[in-house]
C-alpha cells in the first residue's frame, strides 16, 4: 500500500530531529562552493570581454575587435570554466542526497558527506554532468540559430513562432523526463555500482503509476517555498532538507517490501492450531526433536 503524502512528510520531520545542524552545515558548504565557482566564472567572463575588446555592431551583436587568436583562447577558457563549474556542482548533488539518505535510514551523517561523489565513482558522476551539459547545449542550438538569424534579417515572425512552439515542446518533454527519471540519482547514490542505463530503467519502472503522485507531492511544497523565498532565502535552509528527506522516503516507499521470517522460529505441527513457537518451546513441549 502506498504511503500517504502526510505520512511521508511526518517521517521526514521525525528523521531530521537533531540533524538540522548537519544538513544546514552541508548546504552552507555547498552554497559557498557554488558562490566561489560562480565568482571565478564571472571574473573570467569579464576578462574575456576586456581582452577581446567586445563592441556591439549595428545589429546589436557583440563582436571582438582585438586579435582573433586572443578572443578564441579567452572564449575557450570561459567555456571550459563553465563546464568545470557544472561538473563540480553536479558532483556535489549526490553527496547532498547521500547525507539526507543516511539521516533517513538512521545511519551516521556528516556535513562532509557532500563530497561523497568525489570518493565514490567520481568518473560516473562527472560523466553524467558533462552529458547533461551537452544535452542542454544541443537543445538550445535550433533556437539560438534562429534568434541570431532574426537579428540580422527583417524576417522575424517564423523564428518567434518556432521558438514559442519549440519551448513548449521542450518543457513538456523535460517535465515528463524529470518525473519518469526522478529516482535516477537516488538509485545511483544507494548503489553506485549500478550502470546508468540500469538506473534509468529502474527509475522508469518505479515511477509507473506514481508520476502524478510524485508531482502532487512536489507541488505541495509550493507554499513553503514562497515563504522561504520571502525570508530572503534563509528559510530554505530548513525547507530544502525537509523536501529532500520527504522525497527519499517517497523513493524508499516505492521499493518492493521484502518480508522476512524471524530467526529461531519454527512451525510446530504437534501443537493445536499449528501456532508458531521457538525451537526451544517445540522441543520442550513435545519432547521430540525437529527435523
Amino acid at each position: 500500500m502506498k504511503t500517504e503524502r502526510a505520512e511521508l512528510k511526518k517521517q521526514a520531520r521525525q528523521a531530521l530531529k537533531g540533524h538540522y545542524g548537519t544538513v544546514i552545515g552541508g548546504y552552507m558548504m555547498y552554497m559557498a562552493i557554488y558562490g566561489l565557482l560562480l565568482t571565478v566564472f564571472y571574473v573570467a567572463l569579464f576578462a574575456m570581454i576586456v581582452i577581446g575588446g567586445f563592441a556591439a555592431d549595428q545589429y546589436g551583436v557583440f563582436a571582438y575587435s582585438s586579435d582573433e587568436g586572443v578572443f578564441v583562447a579567452a572564449f575557450a577558457v570561459c567555456i571550459l570554466l563553465f563546464a568545470g563549474m557544472l561538473v563540480i556542482i553536479y558532483m556535489l548533488m549526490p553527496g547532498l542526497i547521500r547525507m539526507h539518505m543516511n539521516i533517513c535510514k538512521g545511519e551516521p551523517a556528516s556535513a562532509m558527506d557532500i563530497f561523497w561523489g568525489f570518493r565514490n565513482k567520481p568518473g560516473k558522476f562527472a560523466g553524467i554532468a558533462l552529458l547533461l551539459f551537452l544535452i542542454s547545449i544541443l537543445c538550445a542550438v535550433p533556437s539560438t540559430i534562429l534568434s541570431m538569424a532574426a537579428m540580422v534579417t527583417d524576417y522575424r515572425v517564423f523564428p518567434a513562432v518556432f521558438n514559442l512552439v519549440y519551448t513548449v515542446i521542450l518543457w513538456v518533454i523535460s517535465m515528463y523526463a524529470s518525473l519518469t527519471f526522478s529516482m535516477f540519482f537516488f538509485i545511483l547514490v544507494e548503489d553506485p555500482g549500478k550502470g546508468l542505463i540500469q538506473a534509468l530503467k529502474e527509475s522508469r519502472e518505479m515511477m509507473i503509476g506514481n508520476r502524478i503522485r510524485f508531482l502532487g507531492l512536489s507541488l505541495s511544497f509550493l507554499g513553503w517555498i514562497f515563504l522561504g523565498m520571502m525570508s530572503f532565502g534563509i528559510g530554505m535552509l530548513w525547507l530544502m532538507p525537509y523536501m529532500t528527506c520527504t522525497t527519499i522516503f517517497f523513493y524508499l516507499d516505492l521499493q518492493p517490501k521484502i518480508e522476512t521470517i524471524p530467526p529461531q522460529t519454527a512451525w510446530n505441527p504437534y501443537m493445536e492450531g499449528y501456532r508458531e513457537n521457538s525451537v526451544e518451546q517445540v522441543v520442550e513441549e513435545t519432547g521430540q526433536p525437529l527435523m
